[in-house]
């Protein structure tokens, strides 16, 4: 009777809360939860979320999202603990010509393992680019307040105000072209730069000391070790915020940490007298791989154990190491050739007449995660098109940090295209950021995202270029390149041509292999010098036949001299050792583009023949 009893009791209070959980996975109690991802100044909302156990399956629904922004939640999970799809889509609108432009993104919760109770911490985003989320219990049906401050607002909000007024100052000298005001902005901004060396650091520590439990406790101590040349962070000091850093960032699960400690652990290997400090974040996780962890992770924590383990003089450890990278990176790069892109884009009919190209050129950059959707959908049209029908320009550009593949021609691709189209941060149009693309010297259809959205923008990409191959030209543009040794002989003619327009050449390579922070492993048809200049040479009298020619090995030395000089002016390079310049697959493209609009009229992409 007591047995029966005791059961019927267990069984009433199951009943009086329903719970979709197991040993292993979190409890969600049906109601109403705020989807939040904290940050330095406080939790910032993303959707208000209803739970619900319906024929004994967790379900969850969007109740409300941020003013313009639509959600919904797919792949509900919660077998071997709880995880969800969120798509959203945001309308923005173009203050200036009143046109909305919509941005989707999809992106995964994936709750920290044995998360319980009102509060589940866990992460929000792709399982490469994580970012800390959680849902908390809530008693509200809208969505009213979309930030929620933390206790360290103010001191980190102060430390934002001064970063971004630093930041846009370095954007200002940069888009300036004349001298005398360049000489003017370059003082404000060394000026404004001053004040935030100066300042951060104070605020900073007031975060750890204050605030040592909060979010932005982990935001400021990992600000502290990246600057820590001018933040003045010993060694012992930099042992006690990577500690603090992983206690902070454990809750969210191995999913955010696990990556946190990578990164965190990169970054020291490269502050002088910080290297040995590594092995903390970083030997752990490094010990504990598995087969079950994906190529990338594991190739990605033995290169960061690796250099650690260097610095800190274990060499002795280092060839096994060695042994097992070279394996996972040949690993890489077959999986890479299988997926990527993780769509199958359908190849181009052909046209009748093929009396014109269209020609795509895409700023982007190895460092710049949303970038990665733009590269991937413009292998895509690698794929798709013909170079007799789209031809790919590809510019890679220090943004937001050091990129090998970044040459003075890039720079000065980039300076043309932003003086022609200045950037306008009100309507967001303009080029301004990467990506950036630009159709026959237009710019369009920007922005990327992660993977998942490549499939879209190759579809955008696709409804812009189609049109432009039902174009007809008069102008007929043909080359040759010849390579002998180091030396390549180019050959243009231009016939039918109006005036007022300019032939510019460029030297691409078809492929580079170069993984950066954003993780693209390969590169395609990157721009490596412009022979005769950036200028280009004006056409004369609708036509004319030029020759040029590209010395393969002293653009190999200007490439390395440029490198050098940017490590040591502006900012060091991510892996310095690296420098991928052997150039080796190169074609040549001859553009005809009118200065005065920036269209691109007439082009040809030639390969070069000889050795």
């Amino acid at each position: 009777m007591r047995l029966r009893c005791l059961l019927l009791a267990v069984a009433f209070l199951a009943a009086a809360v329903p719970v979709a959980r197991t040993e292993d996975k979190p409890a969600i109690p049906e109601g109403n939860w705020i989807l939040a991802t904290p940050g330095p100044i406080g939790d910032s909302a993303v959707c208000l979320l209803k739970t619900e156990i319906k024929d004994d399956k967790l379900a969850m629904s969007v109740l409300a999202a941020p003013p313009k922004t639509k959600a919904s939640i797919s792949e509900v999970k919660s077998d071997k603990g709880l995880s969800f799809k969120l798509t959203t889509t945001q309308t923005v609108t173009n203050q200036k010509t009143k046109k909305e432009q919509k941005f989707t993104s999809e992106r995964v919760f994936v709750a920290a393992p044995g998360a319980t109770g009102q509060e589940l911490f866990g992460s929000l985003g792709t399982d490469q680019f994580a970012a800390r989320a959680k849902l908390t219990s809530t008693e509200a049906e809208t969505l009213t307040t979309v930030l929620v401050r933390g206790p360290a607002a103010d001191p980190m909000g102060k430390a934002q105000a001064l970063n971004n007024k630093a930041a846009l100052a370095q954007n200002a000298v940069r888009r300036e072209k004349d001298k005398e005001k360049k000489k003017d902005l370059r003082a404000k901004a060394e000026e404004l730069q001053a004040e935030a060396d100066e300042k951060l650091p104070d605020l900073y520590r007031e975060v750890v000391k204050e605030h040592g439990d909060s979010a932005a406790a982990l935001d400021a101590a990992t600000s502290l070790i990246a600057q820590s040349t001018k933040t003045k962070v010993t060694a012992e000091e930099a042992a006690a915020l990577t500690k603090l850093i992983l206690k902070r960032a454990e809750p969210y699960g191995p999913r955010y940490s696990r990556p946190v400690a990578i990164r965190l652990a990169d970054t020291l290997v490269r502050q002088k007298g910080l290297e040995a400090v590594a092995l903390i974040p970083i030997e752990p996780i490094a010990k504990a791989l598995t087969e079950k962890d994906t190529l990338t992770f594991q190739f990605d924590t033995l290169t960061t154990y690796r250099t650690a383990l260097e610095a800190a003089g274990r060499k002795d450890e280092l060839n096994p190491l060695d042994e097992r990278l070279a394996k996972l990176d040949i690993a890489l790069d077959k999986e890479w050739g299988e997926t990527v892109p993780p769509f199958k884009p359908a190849a181009y009919a052909g046209r009748k007449d093929a009396s014109s190209v269209a020609v795509m050129e895409l700023f982007t950059g190895a460092q710049c995660g949303p970038c990665i959707a733009a590269d991937v959908a413009f292998d895509a049209v690698h794929k798709a098109y013909q170079p007799t029908d789209v031809i790919l320009i590809q510019y890679h550009m220090h943004i937001p940090g050091p990129d090998p593949l970044t040459n003075p021609a890039a720079v000065g691709r980039w300076d043309y295209y932003s003086e022609m189209f200045p950037y306008d941060p009100d309507t967001g149009e303009g080029v301004g950021g990467t990506p950036t693309t630009l159709f026959n010297g237009k710019p369009l259809a920007g922005g990327g995202g992660p993977m998942t959205n490549a499939e879209n923008k190759f579809k955008e990409y696709r409804k812009i270029i189609n049109p432009l191959l039902e174009k007809t030209s008069p102008i007929k543009l043909s080359g040759t390149a010849t390579r002998a040794g180091d030396k390549v002989d180019i050959a243009v003619d231009v016939k039918g041509a109006d005036a007022d327009l300019m032939l510019r050449l460029l030297v691409v390579e078809d492929s580079i292999k170069y993984v950066g922070g954003n993780k693209i492993r390969f590169h395609h048809q990157v721009v490596r010098a412009m022979p005769g200049g950036v200028d280009g040479v004006a056409i004369k009298d609708g036509s004319m036949k030029h020759t040029a020619t590209a010395d393969v090995a002293a653009i190999r030395k200007d490439l390395a001299s440029y490198l050098d000089e940017y490590a040591v002016k502006e900012r060091p390079f991510p892996y310095p050792t690296i420098r991928p310049i052997g150039m080796m697959d190169l074609k040549v493209i001859a553009l005809v583009q009118n200065d005065k609009t920036g269209e691109v009229v007439q082009a040809v992409q030639f390969d070069v023949t000889g050795k």
